[in-house]
């Protein structure tokens, strides 16, 4: 009988590095395309967000839900767009996700079934983008600053800036151009309070938009269409020292030549106020 003849050594080195060499091309382009399927996941919560709102309007006087988590109802907290998704309001730890979509039942703010948009939207997948990678969050997405709807206004509780008190909006037909004005973007779930604010009146960052999606976000618009936003590494850089410290608040520095915080300033507020 002929014995069969055994791979060399060398032989066996040769496919391991072809392997490998295949594997190196191969890896980025499918790492490439995952990105791209979550994007496409996160457009598509993204649109059923601004959709449901326009859908609300209709069916309330044409205003837009509270961008905050409650608005104030005659001395009576009620839910706005969302409700909260952890109990940092009383300096709690994060809610269990079971908790997060009921309610705790002692909780001022409760969970997402009491959203202005939850009859809407009753898919939980909806409100979370496929890159968070905190599982006890159950939101992902914030409502642009100026969409306060019912919710009763201080000077400064917009932005923390209060020249912008006479920018906010109530409906969406109050502004001139709504495909080019941000009603939600793709954030992070640890901004319990659940708008993104920006300044108006300073170069400055608030709130941190999202730079998972290959060092952008993605952002939805009044008009209801989707669009995604490459940032410069600077401010992905700058995201990133705010996510690792707690996903809320940008570095207070004046940056007057980014083109990044000039793109989200005119896309909450219409203009640029410095």
């Amino acid at each position: 009988m002929r014995k069969s003849k055994a791979f060399t050594l060398i032989e066996l080195l040769v496919v391991i590095a072809i392997i490998a060499l295949l594997l190196s091309i191969l890896m980025p382009s499918l790492n490439r395309a995952k990105d791209h399927a979550k994007r496409i996941g996160c457009s598509a919560n993204l649109r059923s967000l601004a959709q449901a709102t326009i859908l609300y309007t209709e069916s309330n006087d044409n205003l837009t839900p509270s961008a905050t988590n409650t608005w104030i109802d005659n001395g009576i907290n009620v839910a706005g767009w969302c409700g909260v998704t952890n109990s940092m309001s009383t300096g709690g730890e994060s809610l269990p996700v079971q908790k997060q979509i009921y309610g705790n039942g002692s909780d001022q703010f409760t969970g997402l079934h009491k959203s202005q948009l939850w009859p809407y939207i009753e898919t939980i997948k909806a409100w979370r983008c496929p890159t968070d990678s905190d599982k006890e969050q159950l939101r992902s997405y914030s409502m642009a600053a100026q969409w306060w709807g019912r919710y009763t206004l201080d000077d400064n509780s917009a932005s923390y800036d209060s020249r912008t008190t006479g920018l906010v909006c109530r409906k969406i037909g109050d502004i001139k151009s709504p495909s080019q004005r941000l009603m939600f973007i793709d954030q992070f779930g640890r901004n319990w309070d659940a708008y993104f604010a920006i300044w108006y009146s300073e170069p400055m960052w608030w709130n941190t938009p999202n730079f998972k999606h290959s060092g952008g976000s993605v952002n939805g618009f009044a008009d209801g269409h989707v669009e995604a936003y490459k940032m410069d590494s600077e401010t992905v850089k700058m995201a990133e020292q705010s996510y690792e410290e707690g996903g809320v608040g940008m570095p207070q520095v004046n940056l007057p030549d980014s083109k990044d915080l000039k793109y989200y300033q005119t896309a909450t507020w219409g203009s640029i106020g410095w």
